[in-house]
């Protein structure tokens, strides 16, 4: 593995360590664990390698923009801001407490790099719509980015949406599907089977499918250059990725983790990372 990607790795596994660390010490009684695992590798690189944003002026209207739609995942968000520089650890710390500001889904506050309210599903997918249109408009240079998962796909909204911005032809917009096959009740496929790269096409989309926990396969996708369309990425992932226990299973889609879960789960991203 090349320095770049080593770097990516290294820093994927410590957002996930932390995400593991805050969630056990949350106050409530379950957090969402394994939506926040599937998403890191994809935050990564959009954070780490892709948008354009400074850490010193994070409010600023002179950036790319980012939603996560599938705010359930906000715990996956809040650490990758936290180790990126724009959250700092009193503030990450504070996860759950009554008054925090970082609560189990994501509200408005741009001064901790969080653009929208999110939690109820599809939403932000409009937003980052309507935001992309104003940057259309206003001929700015920036490009915005929106976060959905495969089960959020089930919901009306987001083809409203995506047949509103191939309209438009908003090239400066671009969804990252979380394909990582699991919602809230079971298998994505056994809810409702949704072919989604013909579906977003037939929508008037650009459509890229890849590995979702690759960062080069996720680079290469994310740096094409723009063709007048909107695009969509379906990312392939593994819910609950890297913790073995919680991959693929339901169980931790909402979930505390015990003494024992907990370090056999630190333990086991500590020898990933060290191979």
């Amino acid at each position: 593995m090349n320095i770049a990607l080593e770097k990516l790795n290294k820093k994927a596994n410590a957002i996930r360590q932390t995400i593991l660390n805050v969630a056990y010490q949350a106050p409530s009684d379950g957090v969402h664990i394994s939506p926040a695992l599937s998403l890191v590798d994809i935050l990564t690189v959009l954070y780490g390698e892709v948008m354009r944003y400074s850490n010193d002026d994070i409010t600023s209207l002179e950036r790319d923009f980012f939603i996560l739609s599938k705010g359930h995942a906000a715990l996956g968000l809040y650490s990758t801001l936290y180790h990126f520089g724009i959250i700092d650890e009193p503030a990450l710390n504070s996860f759950e407490i009554n008054g925090s500001v970082l609560q189990v889904h994501p509200t408005l506050h741009p001064e901790y790099g969080i653009d929208f309210s999110s939690g109820s599903l599809a939403q932000g997918m409009s937003f980052a719509i309507g935001r992309a249109l104003g940057q259309r408009m206003n001929k700015e240079q920036w490009h915005t980015y929106v976060l959905v998962g495969d089960g959020e796909c089930n919901e009306g909204s987001i083809w409203e949406g995506a047949f509103m911005a191939a309209q438009y032809g908003l090239d400066n917009l671009t969804v990252l599907v979380d394909q990582n096959g699991l919602q809230s009740d079971g298998f994505t496929s056994d809810i409702m089977k949704m072919q989604l790269p013909s579906l977003w096409s037939s929508c008037g989309w650009e459509v890229f499918e890849c590995d979702g926990h690759d960062f080069t396969a996720l680079m290469d996708v994310l740096r094409k250059p723009v063709n007048g369309r909107p695009r969509v990425i379906i990312a392939r992932t593994v819910k609950g990725k890297g913790v073995s226990f919680m991959e693929n299973n339901k169980e931790f889609h909402r979930n505390r983790l015990n003494e024992e879960q907990m370090r056999v789960a630190l333990n086991e991203l500590n020898q990933e990372h060290s191979c």
